[in-house]
């Protein structure tokens, strides 16, 4: 064991330091009992469902028998064999048990793995052993690592102790190793993309408290909750996106088992970009593989900077850029591409990819707000250092001036937003301008609505202002006196964005329609596609408040960076 240990801690002490403190035998045995106990439980209840006797008065009904079901029930009449024995479908029994075995174990896996990451991470910065931890000269990347690998270790055990009976149900349910192994690899990669978000949630949100497990595992449960109900097999829009995410699509044979009631179907029929990704189980594997690995680093570069300075943004500028790029893409590819012509009955037209793209859009451009936005401290650190930059000539200034809001690290954040915004709308204008759309000669009066480019494209220049009013706002926020101002600029954004369309939902004012349709759209940019009048004042109204916000922040700014001059005069 000595020879073990010591290569272990040399490579990495985290790892040792935290398997030390949790693989005692009292905890090793309880989790091996956990997992043969919860194991032999779910055997138990499976057969509890067989059917039993075929000694009967009436006929039995069960959804594991051979013969046809009633025309009102599903469940087939139970048929015994020429010894009197009843004939059981065991493969699909086996494969219900590997389907409930599955789910369970993901569930155990991401809830149970994430409260634990969270949950130690905030115990750690109560006792302040997390700053003795940044004092280390380990890297940030190994501390990480032993994060990962030494925290949930106890939740690795029951998995592992359960995969023997795992894959016997599995090789029973006919069901080929590489695709069980293949759903393994896809839960592995879940495992890092979800517990790297938990590390990173819980060192940005210590300001929660002891609350910060309950919200960060209750998160996840939402995500995989809301994700499940997603089809692919007859309709997809870009939020097809969000169920990649879920480990849950890519359970085998998820269909063909009788849960398929409950649970949509996986990635049957997905495509990106027109290419039918889930038509093979290595193409559908490889793709979410690679969503895991694309967020899992931005993840893990958040991760970097955060903890070593608590202070700094969430991520640099460049990296914002690149993460908008990225997620724009990928986003994009999953939008329905059939045209109207030849398109089947469950197909999306342009404003509904559009009002998909837009739900999207705004959940990116929320958490780029929260990664780049600068508090008060640290804009003041950049008003103070911006005189030694400074040049006579005010050309320059100016030049100097603009790089640094588009790529400086402390300058405000609206330029570096506007950025991103300008990166997803050129897409999305290309996808616009591209799409297959309803003549204007059309009989539909409804679809030449819906599947208007033109206002599409207004759709997006709302959508531009409306993101650079936020940004604005958060900004204005973020500058403030108080201590509490993630807590101010979290609420006011949330109450801006969501208060205007619930008043109107729960009033049911149905005699303000166009008001209506302006509060959906501060959620839904494309929402208005369905009641296009005084678009051009909407627009106009939203561009005098983005002048208001940016100058009542320049305003403030010009008077911090005063302040700081005349008392560094007094001090020198």
């Amino acid at each position: 064991m000595h020879d073990f240990i010591e290569p272990l801690g040399n490579w990495n002490p985290q790892l040792l330091r935290e398997l030390k403190g949790r693989l005692k035998p009292q905890n090793i045995l309880l989790a091996t009992a956990i997992s043969v106990l919860g194991q032999f439980g779910i055997f138990m209840y499976f057969q509890t469902q067989l059917p039993n006797s075929v000694n009967r008065i009436a006929d039995i009904y069960n959804k594991y028998c051979t013969g046809k079901p009633l025309p009102n029930s599903k469940e087939p009449l139970c048929l015994p064999d020429g010894l009197g024995n009843i004939v059981i479908k065991w493969q699909l029994w086996s494969l219900d048990r590997f389907i409930y075995l599955s789910i369970i174990g993901i569930l155990i896996l991401l809830l149970a793995g994430t409260y634990l990451l969270i949950s130690d991470l905030a115990t750690e910065q109560r006792r302040g052993t997390l700053n003795f931890t940044r004092l280390t000269p380990h890297s940030t990347a190994g501390i990480l690592t032993g994060k990962l690998l030494g925290v949930p270790i106890l939740i690795y055990l029951v998995a592992v102790v359960a995969v023997p009976f795992h894959l016997w149900a599995g090789l029973a349910a006919k069901i080929p190793l590489g695709e069980i192994l293949s759903f393994y690899g896809v839960l592995v990669g879940s495992c890092i993309f979800f517990y790297s978000a938990a590390l990173l949630y819980g060192i940005v949100s210590s300001w929660l408290g002891g609350f910060q497990g309950w919200l960060g595992s209750g998160t996840v449960l939402a995500l995989l909750m809301l994700t499940k109900g997603i089809s692919t097999t007859s309709y997809y829009n870009s939020t097809t996106w969000l169920k990649l995410l879920n480990p849950f699509c890519l359970i085998p044979h998820l269909s063909a088992s009788s849960f398929n009631e409950s649970f949509a179907t996986g990635l049957e029929g997905f495509k990106w970009f027109s290419l039918p990704l889930g038509d093979s189980v290595l193409t559908a594997v490889g793709f979410v593989l690679l969503n895991y690995g694309i967020l899992t680093w931005f993840i893990w570069q958040a991760w970097q900077r955060c903890f070593r300075n608590p202070n700094a943004t969430i991520l640099s500028k460049q990296q914002s850029y690149l993460l908008t790029a990225c997620f724009t893409v990928l986003t994009i590819g999953c939008a329905n591409y059939n045209s109207i012509e030849n398109r089947s009955v469950y197909a999306t037209p342009l404003s509904e990819n559009l009002l998909a793209l837009s739900l999207l859009n705004l959940l990116l451009y929320l958490c780029l707000i929260a990664a780049v936005t600068p508090h008060r401290q640290t804009l003041q650190d950049w008003l103070r250092a911006r005189p030694k930059r400074g040049s006579n000539s005010k050309r320059f200034a100016d030049s100097s001036l603009v790089k640094d809001l588009i790529w400086g690290e402390k300058s405000p954040a609206v330029v570096a937003i506007a950025v991103n915004v300008v990166i997803v709308l050129i897409p999305l204008a290309l996808f616009i301008l591209l799409s297959p759309a309803q003549s204007a000669t059309g009989t539909n009066a409804a679809l030449k609505v819906n599947e208007s480019r033109t206002g599409a494209l207004f759709g997006l220049t709302l959508e531009a202002g409306l993101m650079l009013i936020y940004a604005s706002l958060a900004q204005l926020l973020l500058f403030m006196r108080t201590q509490q101002r993630a807590f101010w600029a979290a609420g006011t954004l949330g109450a801006v964005i969501l208060l205007p369309p619930t008043i109107f939902v729960v009033l049911g004012i149905g005699n303000f329609a166009p008001l209506a349709v302006l509060s959906l759209s501060i959620v839904f940019p494309f929402a208005f596609l369905l009641n296009q009048e005084n678009v051009f004042l909407l627009i106009t109204c939203l561009g005098l408040i983005l002048v208001l916000l940016n100058l009542q922040l320049t305003r403030q700014l010009r008077q911090a960076g005063k302040q700081i001059k005349g008392s560094s005069h007094v001090t020198s």
